[in-house]
């Protein structure tokens, strides 16, 4: 085990998710899978800066898994309110095949930067994953406790940075998530120095492709990006000046990592 990450609960919405993830830790073997997506990213940073209303999961074999991966799943025993299933948890997973990705062919890879992008750093993230033990703290009664793999930081920069600028209108929320998720990934001094190395080494020239999109949505589009992460769900702020900066730190550092 890795460590132990501790998340403070004060809404339940962070125990819920962790019954779902539960569920699924028993129902599947934690090697074949990967938490990444939202819940992963406040593990890797150790607070629920924001909500998520379902878990993401990378997997190597889905054909042999069971139903639980991808499907709505209970996430409290409780009997729903008037029939509505508002308590249940969506469990998504990205099949990401057997080969790890600094062996895949680069001639079998898309010839598009960002479908390109996301077959990589999907499956990169499963290769690179490590276990954590998930701590919901709770005001009352018994701390919730899920131990599995979970996407590494640098994964995680790299796969919000091609999901980020593809999410169609009706989803802009989703952007904005991603946004703040990478503004918080990349500002934080503890990872950032993990993430610069491990993107300077990822396969395939993943890591100068990220290192070029953080210089365009952090430097060269920072105002944009700001207003995006304020319109969101969490009505954060932003500015354009910390994008920069945020930016201009993580290229500082690559280019000798690189």
């Amino acid at each position: 085990m890795s460590g132990e990450v501790r998340l403070l609960d004060e809404n339940g919405e962070t125990r819920r998710l962790l019954l779902a993830l539960e569920r699924l830790v028993t129902s599947v073997s934690p090697e074949h899978f990967a938490l990444i997506g939202g819940l992963a990213v406040m593990a890797r940073l150790g607070q629920a800066h924001r909500g998520t209303q379902d878990i993401d999961t990378t997997v190597d074999q889905q054909g042999a898994i069971p139903s639980e991966l991808d499907v709505v799943v209970d996430a409290d025993t409780a009997p729903y309110e008037g029939g509505r299933a508002g308590r249940r948890v969506k469990i998504d997973s990205i099949e990401v095949g057997y080969t790890p990705a600094a062996d895949l062919n680069p001639a079998d890879l898309p010839d598009e930067e960002f479908p390109r992008a996301f077959v990589l750093s999907h499956r990169w993230a499963f290769d690179t994953a490590s276990a954590l033990a998930l701590r919901c703290l709770q005001r009352q009664g018994p701390d919730t406790v899920v131990a599995c793999r979970v996407a590494s930081p640098a994964a995680l920069v790299a796969m919000k940075l091609q999901s980020a600028p593809r999410r169609p209108g009706a989803r802009v929320h989703k952007a904005a998530n991603d946004y703040l998720d990478l503004a918080l990934l990349l500002s934080n001094l503890v990872l950032l120095p993990q993430i610069v190395t491990e993107l300077a080494h990822s396969p395939h020239g993943l890591g100068a492709w990220c290192a070029e999109r953080i210089r365009n949505d952090f430097i060269d589009d920072a105002a944009r990006i700001s207003s995006s992460i304020h319109r969101g769900p969490t009505s954060r702020r932003v500015s354009p000046d910390e994008l920069s900066q945020i930016g201009r730190r993580f290229i500082e550092m690559f280019a000798p990592s690189g």
